[in-house]
């Protein structure tokens, strides 16, 4: 043998006998990244803001400040999962989310309206919105026959009929005119079912042929509502001012009136019903009859009255700020009235600009006004047809509906007739291919209307023969993982989804462990990570070249593991250790231990970067921080076997043992930062404190505090304080040899120069180790250094 030279370093292979494993794989691998075929250690995590708990975070999720850009990070106590739904154009940043309690949605104004942990207590609402449980009352007013002053008919066969006082008719309107007299004239203008043309209070026109005639005096004519009698009932729903909408309220009483009598619309909600709900208003809807079926349109948006918060007037526009979403849009006529400062009450006002939902203003003469709170005023909304007629301000005098509008101008069925809350207790929410939203309780998987959050029909829940245990979406398909078999759900409509069993059975045996990497979604079972994919090929273990079913449930707990996608990779994280794991088609993957464990993890899609949470104290921390110093890595051969017994007696460990600058520095950075650090850990921990610190010492000018001491006497320390870090200028590596199993050397390497080590034993079964901070190339060993220096 003249030398043996170990350049492509792979990760473990824990299923594979150390003697067998191929070349460059590794009995240990321990934070290393191996993408480049060299060890490279991980830069040790950043600490970068903390959760603001006392209670270690399961889940953790971050916003963005709208002015700064920064991170804001929310953390839950509980497994939760969150869905963005693109259902919203402006930067409100909406999410909805399960696993704290009912279904809920809330943005970031919600989620940061006050101060940390976020999101703040009742910062957000129930997803669902209620059902309503009152009826509407309706009654019909009785229309007054109109009787006649004159007529006229122009030449273009248009009359004219003048009434003795108001017609309370509308444009749009049927009716019959009769009893003008007994004259060829006069009966010329009576006609049947004629649809009118309102030209003031006390006059209308209709289609009539026959001659020219000026406006004639005539007092026996009568105009009465025309066509037939229907059947006409109400219904309502709550709205918000996300545009979300409920099931409608249970049907009012009927009428049985003809088009164009004027009904009142009673027993409407004066405001929001109980619970944490957005609702801010109601839709009012009537029945249209027609031959092919009765549907119900939309009659109007009705806002509840708000609060105003704040006035201000300048140049002789009026500003004002309500309590909740004012629901204006430009053009859009209201009412101000009782408030604090009366001169901002108005009577027909007219929203000429929005600031944002909660601020409008309107032209107003008076003096300037800085901003003042207000202490009482009331906002109402105009609900009347049109702006051609007068406005009506709903909830001023009552909060009864006068719908005299025309049929003609009912355009919108109404949509939410299925629109069912999600249950309670579903959990699992995903957002998956057109926009809907996926969830599931028990054996039962839950789908929303595409683009429609807050709705979960009852009729697009599928049931399955096992509990459900995770869920997640890829490629078009809904992969639905329980304590059973696999199954895919496809389809792109929810009333069109169907479902099939994936025949291996490899349950899901953390929900947290699910993770969608893209070429397919990857879960902790018996045996390793499973993974489906719907390029074919079923369920396979993608772990299956680097662990068998003894090792992997020997290493570790499947049951606990949390994973996250990073970089490609799948980074899990379990009771006792963490570790990563990318696959690779050709050496079948690199599995590489990681020290740093994490309960929670979040990577941010904008800048890509990894953040995680461990532990009670809520410490956030950037992984992979290249400002930071180097993370201790490890790495031990397979066990090589060689013919012949040998002494090897010569070694290299190519590595990059001169400290860059970038790594100087951030040695300085860590080693200035100890004092602190370990204060903190102290002030959690009087006794540790007490125990092991503070021990100052100088270096370079600069007063450390890292250890501590009883009697004098220094002790070692402990595993959750920091000590200063060397900064000579090199960074050295450890070299280990083990001879048939046994550790015969141990020592620091600082030069990629060759070394001897001691003789004395001849063997057939070598290991070799390093570790250390430094990127290590290559490891060369022979029995000679001629021997290196000839191979």
């Amino acid at each position: 043998m003249a030398s043996v030279k170990l350049t492509k370093f792979l990760g473990e292979a824990p299923k594979i006998s150390s003697e067998l494993l191929p070349d460059g794989v590794a009995q240990e691998a321990f934070n290393v990244k191996l993408y480049s075929g060299d060890l490279l250690p991980y830069h040790t995590p950043k600490e970068v803001d903390n959760t603001e708990r006392n209670v270690e975070a399961k889940t953790l999720h971050a916003l963005r400040d709208p002015t700064s850009n920064a991170l804001v990070w929310l953390s839950w106590t509980t497994d939760v999962d969150i869905a963005v739904a693109s259902d919203s154009a402006d930067n409100a940043q909406r999410f909805y989310y399960t696993g704290d309690g009912k279904p809920k949605v809330s943005d970031y104004a919600l989620a940061t309206a006050g101060s940390e942990p976020y999101p703040v207590a009742n910062g957000y609402y129930d997803l669902g919105i209620p059902l309503p449980t009152t009826t509407p009352s309706v009654s019909a007013a009785s229309f007054t026959v109109v009787n006649s002053t004159h007529y006229e008919r122009d030449s273009g066969n248009t009359a004219t009929f003048f009434c003795s006082g108001n017609h309370n008719l509308r444009t749009g309107n049927i009716v019959t005119i009769r009893d003008f007299g007994t004259s060829d004239e006069a009966k010329g203008f009576n006609a049947k079912n004629v649809e009118i043309t309102v030209t003031s209070a006390t006059e209308f026109q209709y289609f009539s042929s026959g001659d020219q005639v000026s406006k004639t005096s005539n007092n026996t004519g009568r105009a009465d509502l025309a066509g037939n009698t229907q059947i006409r009932t109400y219904i309502f729903t709550f709205v918000t001012p996300w545009d979300e909408e409920s099931i409608p309220s249970t049907v009012s009483n009927e009428l049985y009136i003809k088009e164009g009598q004027t009904v009142t619309v009673s027993s409407l909600p004066s405001a929001k019903p109980s619970g944490d709900n957005f609702v801010r208003g109601i839709r009012l809807y009537r029945s249209v009859a027609s031959a092919a079926a009765t549907d119900f349109f939309l009659l109007a948006t009705l806002w509840f009255p708000i609060s105003i918060a704040t006035v201000a007037r300048a140049s002789n526009v009026s500003t004002i700020a309500t309590n909740f979403p004012h629901n204006f849009i430009v053009g859009d006529r209201f009412k101000i009235s009782a408030c604090s400062d009366s001169s901002f009450d108005i009577t027909d006002g007219v929203v000429t600009a929005i600031a944002d939902d909660y601020t409008f203003s309107y032209a107003q003469t008076a003096t300037d006004v800085g901003t003042t709170n207000a202490s009482a005023g009331t906002v109402y909304h105009d609900v009347s047809e049109s702006l051609d007629n007068a406005a009506r301000y709903w909830g001023d005098a009552d909060f009864n509906f006068t719908d005299d509008f025309n049929v003609s101008s009912l355009e919108t069925i109404i949509p939410s007739e299925e629109y069912d809350p999600p249950p309670d207790n579903m959990q699992g929410l995903i957002t998956s291919h057109n926009n809907i939203l996926v969830g599931f309780f028990g054996n039962q998987l839950c789908f929303s209307f595409p683009d429609t959050p807050h709705a979960w029909p009852e009729k697009y829940r599928i049931t399955f023969d096992s509990d459900i245990v995770a869920i997640e979406s890829v490629a078009g398909y809904v992969i639905v993982l329980t304590e059973d078999f696999p199954h895919s759900v496809s389809g792109n409509d929810p009333a069109t989804m169907v479902s099939a069993r994936i025949d291996t059975p490899y349950p899901c045996l953390s929900k947290q462990s699910v993770v969608n990497m893209g070429y397919g979604v990857v879960w902790s079972t018996h045996g390793g990570l499973a993974t489906w994919s719907p390029s074919g090929g079923g369920v396979q273990l993608i772990t299956q070249f680097v662990h068998d079913w003894d090792t992997w449930n020997a290493s570790l707990d499947p049951s606990t593991i949390v994973g996250h996608f990073y970089n490609g990779k799948y980074f899990g994280s379990h009771s006792t250790k963490s570790f990563i794991f990318e696959r690779d088609d050709k050496v079948g993957g690199f599995f590489v231990q990681i020290q740093y464990q994490f309960s929670a993890a979040f990577t941010d899609p904008e800048s890509g970067i990894m953040y995680y949470t461990k532990g009670a104290d809520g410490e956030i921390y950037e992984w992979d921080n290249t400002g930071e110093v180097l993370s201790p890595m490890e790495w031990k051969s397979k066990t090589i076997v060689t013919k012949d017994y040998l002494n090897l007696g010569a070694f290299r460990v190519i590595a990059d043992y001169d400290t860059s600058a970038q790594e100087a520095a951030n040695i300085i950075a860590y080693n200035l930062g100890i004092a602190n650090f370990n204060q903190t850990i102290w002030n959690r921990s009087q006794q540790l404190g007490t125990l092991n610190g503070p021990t100052s010492y100088q270096s370079g000018g600069i007063t450390f505090t890292v250890g501590g001491s009883i009697n004098t006497y220094a002790i070692n320390g402990d595993p959750q304080t920091q000590y200063q870090k060397a900064n000579t200028g090199t960074q050295p590596v450890t070299f280990r040899l083990w001879v048939n199993k046994q550790l015969v050397f141990q020592g620091s390497i600082q030069t990629s120069d060759i070394f001897r080590l001691p003789t004395g034993y001849r063997s057939d079964t070598f290991e070799v180790g390093v570790s250390g901070s430094a990127r290590v190339r290559a490891i060369h060993f022979g029995e000679t250094p001629y021997g290196l220096r000839t191979s």
